[in-house]
């Protein structure tokens, strides 16, 4: 048995909870469990924005059948057992509030087996309580079901917002856990269909390019036991910061700020920074999202310094992208009247030219039925410069992955792969 409950001591100690509040939360304590429990393969299955179902299923060391219904207690963990350990947290989670949380607002099914066990266990949950428990076949791992979310807080229910903006929020997250695991393989599924299979990267740099489908270039700096490596993109585009802390996604005001005005406006920049746990608080936080960096000004320094490093021509060439440089984009042609394919940078890109009209009308009205009647069909002729509109205004979305209803816009593939499946050098 692994799980106890915390003493006294240690939760008064502890920031106010998980407080679940939306579907994004559950989403972000399930997968940070499955990865917590060393998983190298995360699978998020969603239906209704997460709203009426959410699963999370891994692959990693699973539940010890004896501690099945501890997990739903509150303030209890296996992560930590006294006050010293707040000061050297490595987990994503501690706090032993998660599924206690979870369990609170939702229709909840845990199945675990553990590695050494031959069976796993079923369990289901309703208000908090153990409705049924029972041994059954599966693999290694846990697969936690959640299902109609706040069904039992209808207030809350009503302050969900629209399917595809909870969606979106659990799209992005996933993002982030990809770029915080680029050794784990991400799957999220909506409604049935796949937004991304993201299997596992030889390094971190391989998986940023693969999400964000661009080049980016490296920066690297060390001192006094804090390390901080900075990715950012070579072409102009949203801007996008995304920090990590020991490999914790999080949120710093002062930090990302000063990275932005470091980098640009217009750049997607990747920023991880490692250091000893003791110098990091994550207790701030209920959501452990914001962190208290206790030597951010050395932080801030060795990113000054990343950029002081660069050699004077590429600081014009940087000048020079900042002021004109736009990706460019080259339609090769339509297929069957339904796909646009299109080069953009080092990428091959088919466009689902229903899917890409569709986005582009909700991205302009909000209006899911309008959008989904005046869209272009698979079928419908289709001229190059009007695919190239397309394609343009598809650069500014903020959600270039799917359309309204959660199916895939595009497939791309990496050029260079071509090449090296053709045995022939660029």
């Amino acid at each position: 048995m692994f799980v106890q409950s915390l003493p006294l001591e240690v939760i008064q100690k502890i920031s106010a909870g998980e407080v679940i509040e939306s579907p994004v939360d559950c989403v972000k304590e399930l997968v940070e469990n499955s990865l917590d429990a060393k998983s190298s393969r995360v699978d998020v299955e969603i239906i209704k924005g997460g709203k009426r179902y959410i699963s999370v299923r891994d692959n990693g060391t699973g539940i010890h059948r004896d501690d099945m219904e501890k997990v739903i207690q509150r303030w209890s963990t296996s992560k930590i057992k006294d006050v010293s350990d707040l000061l050297s947290i490595t987990s994503f989670g501690f706090r032993g509030e998660a599924l206690y949380a979870i369990a609170m607002v939702s229709r909840l099914v845990i199945k675990s087996r553990f590695f050494q066990d031959q069976l796993g266990i079923k369990m289901r949950v309703e208000d908090g309580k153990v409705l049924e428990k029972q041994e059954i076949g599966m693999q290694i791992g846990t697969c936690v079901e959640v299902y109609d979310l706040f069904y039992n807080l209808p207030v809350r229910l009503r302050f969900l917002k629209k399917e595809d903006t909870e969606r979106n929020r659990i799209i992005k997250l996933m993002k982030e856990y990809a770029l915080s695991k680029w050794d784990v393989h991400f799957t999220l599924t909506s409604n049935g269909r796949k937004v991304f299979d993201l299997y596992p990267c030889q390094d971190v740099k391989e998986r940023i390019q693969l999400l964000f489908g661009q080049k980016f270039e490296e920066r690297k700096n060390s001192k006094n036991g804090v390390s901080v490596s900075l990715y950012t993109s070579l072409e102009n585009t949203r801007g996008e910061v995304y920090l990590f802390v020991n490999s914790r996604p999080v949120q710093n005001r002062n930090l990302l700020e000063y990275i932005r005005k470091t980098v640009g406006y217009k750049k997607v920049c990747v920023c991880y920074i490692d250091l000893p746990p003791y110098m990091v608080d994550v207790n701030v936080h209920p959501k452990k999202r914001e962190v208290k960096i206790y030597k951010e000004n050395l932080v801030k320094e060795l990113i000054r310094e990343l950029f002081k490093k660069t050699p004077p021509y590429f600081n014009f060439m940087l000048a020079q992208e900042k002021a004109s440089y736009t990706p460019s984009v080259e339609i090769i042609g339509i297929i069957d009247k339904t796909l646009i394919l299109v080069k953009i940078g080092d990428y091959l890109y088919f466009f689902d030219q229903h899917l890409l009209s569709e986005r582009l009308l909700y991205e302009a009205s909000g209006d899911l039925s309008a959008s989904c009647k005046g869209a272009l069909k698979a079928g419908d002729d289709l001229s190059k410069d009007s695919a190239l509109e397309l394609v343009r205004a598809w650069l500014s979305f903020e959600n270039k992955e799917v359309c309204p209803h959660g199916r895939p816009i595009y497939y791309k593939l990496y050029i260079g792969d071509i090449y090296k499946n053709l045995d022939r050098r660029r």
